[in-house]
């Protein structure tokens, strides 16, 4: 078949455009590209689309509307010149999308939000959690008004497509609540893990290093796991991700090079599995916008125990003292779980044979297969 898929940001920046090609990785970055060589595996024919935006002051006369790339063989195609409104819909690039896939067989949304107003009849959308439930967010800061229209939308977005699915069982429950019914459209294929590349591996070196595997953002605790890296100073930590800027990255950066037990790295998806096995215990401190991570998930097939937080998705792969011990960003304090089970060696290592035992349960040849069904009724 032939498969268009509208995503949400993958290049933020594109050398066309910016003189330089950025992508922050994440785990989004890592769903989109395995399921295009899945699909690609499949003998599909897959084209990406995203929104592009332009910097201030560069005239869009003088730029193609659809800019060309490829990455790791997905063809990507860059359009020009969208941006969305107060609601998170974007109804002009839906449009668009919507005239180019009318020659596919499938369409599928990236995002839920995306297929509004309207999506072909042989198309299906994403929803990699719940993306509104923080308090700083345009949501929240909202009129009465436009908080109504704002999840209209929203909802909607789960019904325009033929299927929707769902990485975690969180997304069904809350639009459950929110508009009985609407959850029906919704199946849920959890996220995965590779459990072949991602394993344990044995340590080899003296002291306790935390990892913090999430981008530098205040949504993904960030600031939680700073904090507590000051308090306790007797642990290596390492955060490995990238920030929505680049600036906020260098000035992280600079800002622990006089601190020995601090680093901040970058590291693209290939190769990251030799992060987790270097580390001791994972930390995903996520306060918001959270489905069923996917670092979570490949921290734990690399048998590392896990310190992590109630919100989204993540109870579906986690008991709190079981295989991980969960805290609340709103009133615990990160530091005191991180020297609690820096301590407490018997703990890691139990925490850890369980979270390896259930992570196979996510393994990614499960999803693909999940996921073949999917594909195989279109």
């Amino acid at each position: 078949m032939k498969i268009d898929i509208l995503s949400s940001y993958f290049y933020h920046a594109i050398s066309e455009i910016h003189g330089y090609d950025r992508i922050i990785f994440g785990g989004g970055e890592r769903y989109l590209i395995e399921l295009c060589k899945f699909l690609q595996s499949e003998g599909h024919v897959v084209s990406v689309y995203q929104p592009i935006s332009a910097p201030a002051g560069v005239d869009l006369k003088s730029i193609p509307l659809q800019i060309q790339k490829k990455y790791q063989g997905i063809p990507i195609t860059c359009m020009v010149g969208y941006k969305s409104n107060i609601y998170n819909t974007c109804p002009e690039l839906n449009r668009d999308f919507n005239e180019i896939a009318g020659y596919a067989d499938l369409a599928i949304f990236f995002t839920t939000f995306m297929s509004w107003p309207y999506a072909p009849p042989r198309s299906i959308s994403i929803c990699h959690g719940i993306y509104w439930d923080y308090s700083h967010g345009s949501y929240a800061t909202m009129t009465p008004n436009d908080k109504q229209e704002f999840m209209r939308r929203q909802i909607d977005g789960f019904g325009t497509t033929s299927l929707c699915i769902g990485v975690d069982s969180n997304v069904r429950r809350v639009i459950q609540a929110i508009s009985p019914g609407a959850e029906k459209n919704i199946r849920i294929i959890p996220n995965f893990v590779d459990t072949e590349v991602f394993k344990p591996a044995p340590k080899t070196w003296e002291g306790i290093k935390v990892l913090y595997p999430r981008r530098l953002t205040m949504l993904r605790g960030s600031n939680e796991f700073i904090r507590a890296s000051q308090a306790h100073p007797e642990y290596q930590y390492l955060a490995v991700g990238q920030a929505t800027h680049e600036d906020t990255e260098r000035q992280a950066q600079n800002w622990a090079a006089n601190l020995p037990h601090l680093k901040f790295i970058h590291k693209e998806m290939d190769g990251m599995e030799e992060v987790y096995q270097q580390s001791d215990i994972a930390v995903i401190p996520t306060k918001a916008c959270e489905g069923l991570s996917l670092s979570l998930l490949e921290a734990m097939a690399c048998g590392l125990p896990i310190i992590t937080t109630p919100v989204g998705g993540i109870g579906d792969a986690v008991i709190d003292g079981y295989n991980a011990l969960v805290f609340d960003p709103n009133h615990d304090d990160l530091a005191e779980y991180i020297h609690e089970m820096a301590q407490n060696e018997e703990m890691r290592k139990i925490m850890g044979q369980r979270n390896r035992e259930i992570a196979q349960c996510f393994d990614i040849r499960i999803w693909q297969a999940r996921w073949k069904q999917i594909i195989d009724q279109f």
